[in-house]
């Protein structure tokens, strides 16, 4: 388990300190865009910010806690956004919902949870997901099954999504959510039959 020590305490004024840790996130991400954390430096990220090494340690304590401050406000966002003020009994509600997410934070979604993203950050979407949806639909949390069925469902309606994005979002978001709702309820195979090229 990673110890994280506490952050120094800034005195600056809260807007110059709140743009230079933007600043320094966003230096971070140009980076993570193109190759792995593991071979990111904080020389590296303060160069591209514009400031000295001990700035960036008067906001982060590492490198890791970077992509962890920027997961946690994704989170968040996800959180208020997207499930507070929805019913997820309806499975198109669920995919136009994560759209919404997508239109809003999706250079950041795209990639943390596309193929080279990170694992972790895909297992605290699915948490926070996993209680509002047994509840609402009325699942047994403990159940062996249930956990199966929530993952199918949950990496499904992500991986679709992604997909989507990453491919300039050439379906409307309500035939998109309308398709995995199909899916979702009629299952795949009459999916594939439906748009089969020798139906």
């Amino acid at each position: 388990m990673m110890i994280y020590r506490r952050r120094p305490q800034m005195k600056k004024q809260p807007e110059i300190t709140a743009q230079t840790r933007e600043n320094l996130i966003e230096a971070f991400w140009s980076l993570y865009c193109k190759k792995k954390i593991e071979h990111i430096t904080i020389k590296e990220i303060t160069d591209n910010a514009g400031y000295h090494r001990s700035t960036f340690y008067e906001y982060f304590v590492d490198i890791y806690d970077v992509l962890n401050q920027l997961e946690d406000a994704l989170l968040e966002y996800i959180k208020m956004n997207a499930i507070d003020n929805l019913d997820f009994r309806q499975g198109e509600d669920l995919t136009q919902s994560i759209a919404y997410i997508y239109d809003k934070k999706g250079a950041y979604l795209s990639v943390l949870l596309g193929e080279n993203g990170d694992p972790n950050f895909l297992k605290k979407v699915k948490a926070l997901l996993l209680p509002v949806l047994t509840d609402t639909l009325g699942l047994a949390e403990q159940e062996i099954h249930t956990s199966y069925i929530f993952e199918f469902a949950t990496s499904g309606i992500l991986a679709v999504v992604t997909h989507w994005y990453n491919h300039g979002k050439d379906l409307p978001t309500q035939e998109l959510a309308e398709l995995v709702r199909s899916m979702m309820i009629g299952g795949v195979l009459p999916m594939i039959q439906k748009y089969s090229t020798e139906s």
